[in-house]
């Protein structure tokens, strides 16, 4: 059986630990409209502001969202839950508010925001407003929040996703003439396992990758990788500067 052997010559190399990145989030009430089995939440609904996220959101910049149930209170996105019928009046609202902490669930919250959205009705954002006092404080950035008809709330989702092109965030050290390292851009992490596609030479196979950081380069978002290569028919590890936008999802690891 062929093993695969890409990159023998590089070790995946440490990468130093920072804090935690800032991440944009979306605090998104629940709808009426759900499927009729469990499902995961941001699965589960199905109303318009549901619609306007599946149509707006990108991958490369997709916030961290948490949904405010009636029933429930705040859940992460990927929190299953069974259909049911409770609306958010004002007696429940006030209800959440009297009892918070039973339901804001702080482990689903991401530990430090760039962005906020609120989106939902009055009784919803009262809640949201403070849940995110409660949660960040005095670090929590300026909000936006959706307001007017429901035509309008969605035009406002949609132009807060849209916005939320791909950064570079959380560093982790410099090149020596002092241009800053980070871990992440989008999809893309330090230490990962990546595919170089160049796209001014598609005829190129591709070649497969190890990210060790990135950084603003001249050209814009860039990869310090190393790549493997065939010279001189050996396979060698070289390392290169790659612009992000030449770079595809690979293996999730390096192999043994």
């Amino acid at each position: 059986m062929q093993v695969n052997t890409q990159l023998p010559l590089f070790p995946p190399a440490p990468i130093p630990r920072s804090e935690s990145a800032a991440t944009a989030l979306l605090l998104l009430a629940c709808s009426g409209t759900k499927l009729d089995r469990p499902a995961p939440a941001l699965d589960l609904y199905r109303g318009v502001m549901y619609q306007s996220y599946r149509t707006h959101v990108r991958g490369d910049g997709a916030p961290t969202v948490l949904i405010l149930s009636a029933r429930h209170g705040f859940l992460a996105a990927h929190t299953e839950i069974a259909p049911y019928d409770q609306r958010m009046t004002p007696e429940r609202a006030d209800q959440m508010l009297n009892d918070l902490q039973s339901y804001l669930r702080p482990e689903a919250w991401p530990s430090r925001v760039s962005r906020v959205m609120l989106a939902g009705g009055h009784e919803y954002r009262r809640v949201m407003h403070a849940a995110l006092a409660r949660r960040y404080g005095a670090a929590l950035p300026e909000l936006q929040e959706t307001t007017g008809g429901i035509g309008t709330q969605r035009s406002q989702l949609g132009a807060f996703l849209n916005g939320l092109a791909p950064a570079l965030c959380d560093r982790i050290g410099q090149h020596p003439n002092g241009t800053p390292l980070y871990r992440r851009y989008g999809w893309i992490e330090a230490g990962a396992t990546v595919n170089v596609v160049y796209r001014a030479a598609p005829h190129l196979p591709a070649r497969k990758a190890q990210v060790l950081a990135l950084f603003d380069g001249p050209s814009g978002p860039t990869a310090d990788v190393v790549v493997e290569e065939v010279i001189g028919g050996r396979t060698k590890a070289c390392p290169r500067w790659i612009a992000v936008s030449n770079l595809r999802p690979g293996l999730t690891e390096m192999p043994a």
